[in-house]
């Protein structure tokens, strides 16, 4: 076999003054990838991609995946038990033609599913956004009854209890082993990302005084990650959010433009408890398990029983760590707590009151005042959720933290603005139907099957409330004979605050 030479002609560009070439040596891959064209100082050009002329896409709208069929079958179901499901799931849907009328691949209705076992509905009685969950594997149905004894009235009466609110819960004649949970539409602890180191600091607060409720009825959560740490966020994100596209609006494009929680109240939830356990006071806690989410955990490696109470500690210290720590400038006094928090053996790891009482040590050392409005800064390299800055708003108030010796202060509002703080057990912002804070919860409607109406296939003004208001309301969790089986349900009842 025998190779031609080719001779490629002097581009007189290359020549300096000197006489000499001053072409660079080409790599094989630039040789390989330029073909036949002569050569050239400056890499290779990236090919464009083609578009395409006013041709729709093939695969919008997006069918129903498998899991979604799954929702749509039960759709007829859920809606005799009061919830709506969104147009998509409906079985005579229709899906939007033309997009939302800003982009045409942007209805609302072609957004999927993520979660196969979660799903958004409407409460037809009074319009309220809920989430259902779908429980099928045996194994994790403890959560239900978990989170049924925390949603009865005297637990929900005292204010550490953190445990996600139960609305309902039922099964289906046709395929009993399937249970249904009815909860509030919660949003991650850290979404919207903290602001100030005073939200931070009410944030260790709240989840440390909810763990160690939890520990003291017995119940260990066993997954305490940072996917199972919720905020009810309707006080901050007032024109609510869709379920699925978490940075829009209801509608499925509009983006969302949260507010400052140093201004509205914002209480933080525990989900996701179908890995906890009941263990009574005075038999033995250790447990041999695989473990939650978190695979740092030292006793998870040795093979041997372990306390699930004292992984609890270990794992929402790495939550500190990981999510808050290494992620703000300004928050340095967090750093022996979690020192105290993730001792590598579990039999010297501290309890949850410990670390409570630890936790208010370090607190009373802190200025409120300067804490207040001491911004935070992200470290190097980690990049915000939300580019645009949140909006300002008129009243203010100073964090309502505990003292070292356990008591609550009143938050101080602005003139005019109300007073929805709590500063104990009987001064508690309750949840109707998975609002804390103000007024009633806004209607929304779906619309017809065919999924042709305003807002693309279905209307919602918001999902949680039209603004801040001056007076929560209170709920009491009872049984009701007509729902659930006897299982508490969330009933609206009167407010405790004075009108007017």
């Amino acid at each position: 076999m025998s190779f031609r030479t080719t001779l490629r002609p002097v581009v007189w560009s290359h020549i300096d003054a000197h006489g000499k070439n001053r072409r660079r040596e080409r790599s094989p891959e630039e040789e390989h990838s330029s073909g036949d064209h002569g050569p050239s100082d400056f890499p290779p050009k990236k090919k464009k991609k083609e578009k395409a002329l006013c041709v729709p896409a093939l695969y919008y709208p997006p069918t129903l995946s498998p899991s979604e069929k799954l929702w749509r079958d039960r759709s007829r179901f859920l809606l005799q038990r009061g919830y709506q499901l969104r147009p998509r799931y409906d079985p005579e849907w229709t899906p939007t033609s033309r997009g939302n009328g800003r982009h045409y691949h942007s209805g609302e209705d072609h957004i999927m599913q993520i979660l196969p076992q979660v799903l958004d509905a409407i409460r037809r009685h009074d319009g309220l956004v809920v989430c259902i969950k779908m429980i099928q594997d045996y194994r994790k149905q403890r959560q239900v009854q978990i989170t049924q004894y925390f949603s009865t009235r005297r637990m929900t009466e005292d204010s550490r209890n953190h445990v996600v609110p139960l609305y309902d819960v039922f099964i289906h004649s046709i395929t009993p082993h399937i249970q249904y949970m009815v909860m509030p539409v919660l949003r991650r602890f850290d979404d919207p990302e903290f602001v100030t180191v005073g939200e931070v600091v009410e944030f260790i607060s709240q989840v440390l005084e909810g763990l160690t409720y939890l520990h003291e009825n017995n119940v260990a959560h066993h997954n305490l990650t940072a996917e199972h740490i919720m905020m009810d966020a309707k006080s901050i994100v007032p024109t609510g959010w869709h379920f699925v596209a978490h940075f829009c609006e209801p509608d499925g494009m509009t983006r969302i433009s949260p507010l400052d929680r140093r201004n509205h109240i914002v209480r933080y939830y525990f989900i996701g408890f179908g890995n906890c356990y009941h263990i009574e006071p005075k038999t033995s806690r250790l447990v041999r398990d695989i473990g939650g989410n978190d695979t740092d955990v030292p006793e998870l490696f040795t093979g041997k029983p372990y306390d699930p109470f004292k992984h609890d500690i270990y794992t929402l210290g790495n939550v500190f760590d990981k999510e808050l720590y290494q992620k703000y400038h300004g928050i340095h006094f967090l750093k022996d707590l979690i020192g105290y928090m993730r001792k590598t053996e579990f039999e010297i790891r501290p309890r949850a009151e410990m670390v409570l009482n630890a936790w208010y040590s370090i607190r009373g050392k802190l200025d409120e005042e300067v804490i207040e409005e001491q911004p935070l800064r992200f470290r190097d390299g980690v990049k915000p959720r939300y580019s645009a800055a949140p909006s300002p708003t008129t009243p203010t108030y100073r964090s309502h933290g505990k003292s070292v010796n356990g008591s609550r202060s009143r938050p101080e509002y602005a003139s005019g603005s109300g007073s929805n703080g709590y500063s104990g057990p009987n001064d508690r912002p309750q949840m109707i139907g998975g609002h804390s804070g103000a007024g009633p919860p806004t209607s929304i409607s779906y619309s017809s099957s065919s999924g042709h109406s305003s807002m693309n296939g279905w209307s919602a003004a918001s999902n949680g409330h039209p603004g801040p208001s001056r007076h929560p309301e209170s709920i009491a969790i009872t049984s009701h004979p007509s729902q659930a089986n006897g299982q508490p349900v969330a009933v609206a009842g009167p407010s405790r605050y004075p009108r007017g």
